[in-house]
């Protein structure tokens, strides 16, 4: 009887700590804790809780508390040796995986509070502690079967080698996501906040997170867009990150100017160009070259040179944009004739504008081109412009 009551005693002692340890972890210990985590970093404190990573924690003592007692005492009687054996088991695989659960939480909690960070940015940190978990997982269930089943690990771990190929088709996504990753990254192809575009998969927006197996994409208009990482070693993409980097994007448009509007320029007209500012240093070099050109020319000679009408407006455009201010003068600027197409001549402008703002390069592009668009006729030349209905009506009140 005295045994019984000492067997029925350390069993109730064993059940009590195990029920009120993890309260009293959370009630005594925990604010301790968050006392020396909050000095470190507040942010990473407030990742474990939202985590729920302390009441992970303290549920883990009452399994340590059962395993430690069963293991170290002699009080066991035969009786229920085997339900003593059956709890040990029961604890032992609560502790496996709720460790493994633990380091998963805290991995998550590091990256969560880190990914704004530099190295997190220019290095896929991410993905390998995606891949570290992953590994983890594999770890605790080969653990809590050898556990259960009084194996050993190493037989099994060492058997995994023959299954190799199966295991390559299981993680086929994983494997390929893992070195499409180690290669974007690896080669400061991709970074965080990156600017892309995928035109075989119509993506194009932010790069909000590059993960193992996904990669996610915030579009211009606030959708979100997730792809296998593994389509970077399928399909080419844009990384807008040189513009961004560089300080000036490109603005490259181009307008049609009608054929029929195109003629020398006269006495008359030059008089009136000649008033134009932009132009008064061109048009005087202009004259002497083209008075030495002629000089042996009769009048009327169809070899004579003589300034155009397009000619002066390409070169009043290139001196606009030359002095515009918020044209980058460092880098090229071109205002160049493209091929005659149907419908006209094109005019292209090729600069770039001194800020990457999206906004403010609108902005910028939309002045430029308003005022070439309303200098057009100054040159008595005319845009190209398809006839519209009221074009076509007109014409006919015409021909009546």
């Amino acid at each position: 009887m005295e045994y019984l009551s000492k067997l029925n005693f350390y069993f109730l002692i064993i059940i009590s700590l195990a029920i009120f340890l993890p309260f009293l972890f959370l009630k005594f210990i925990h604010p301790i804790l968050k006392k020396i985590i909050e000095n470190k970093n507040k942010n990473l404190f407030k990742n474990l809780v939202k985590l729920r990573f302390f009441y992970t924690l303290g549920y883990i003592l009452s399994p340590l508390v059962i395993l430690v007692a069963i293991n170290n005492s002699s009080l066991i009687a035969n009786e229920i040796q085997k339900f003593a054996y059956l709890i040990k088991k029961i604890s032992g695989i609560w502790m496996i995986i709720s460790l493994s659960i633990l380091t998963n939480k805290f991995l998550t909690a590091i990256n969560a509070t880190y990914k704004k960070n530099e190295f997190f940015i220019k290095y896929p940190v991410n993905s390998y502690l995606q891949l570290i978990k992953l590994v983890i997982i594999i770890i605790t269930a080969i653990f809590s079967v050898c556990y259960a089943l009084n194996l050993s690990p190493w037989g099994i771990l060492s058997g995994v080698g023959a299954l190799g190929a199966i295991l390559l088709l299981v993680f086929k996504d994983t494997i390929l996501g893992l070195i499409a990753s180690i290669q974007v990254y690896g080669g400061k192809l991709l970074q965080e906040g990156d600017w892309i575009e995928l035109k075989d998969l119509n993506i194009d927006g932010e790069v909000m997170e590059v993960g193992l197996h996904r990669v996610k994409v915030k579009a211009w208009d606030n959708t979100i867009t997730t792809f296998p990482t593994a389509k970077f070693l399928e399909y080419t993409f844009k990384n807008w990150r040189g513009m961004q980097d560089s300080g000036g994007r490109r603005i490259k448009r181009k307008l049609i100017l009608s054929i029929s509007s195109i003629k020398f320029v006269n006495e008359n007209f030059l008089k009136q160009l000649s008033h134009l500012v932009l132009l008064e240093s061109y048009l005087r070099n202009k004259n002497i070259e083209l008075n030495k050109a002629n000089a042996s020319l009769s009048e009327g000679d169809i070899n004579r040179r003589s300034l155009t009408n397009l000619g002066c407006f390409r070169i009043y455009i290139k001196k606009y944009l030359e002095k515009h201010p918020k044209i980058r003068q460092d880098m090229t600027l071109l205002v160049r004739q493209l091929p005659i197409n149907q419908y006209g001549l094109p005019i292209e402008i090729y600069a770039f504008t001194n800020t990457t703002k999206w906004k403010d390069y609108e902005d910028i592009q939309s002045d430029i081109f308003d005022h070439i668009l309303a200098s057009i006729h100054y040159f008595e030349l005319e845009a190209y412009q398809e006839p519209t209905s009221k074009d076509i009506k007109s014409l006919i009140s015409n021909l009546n």
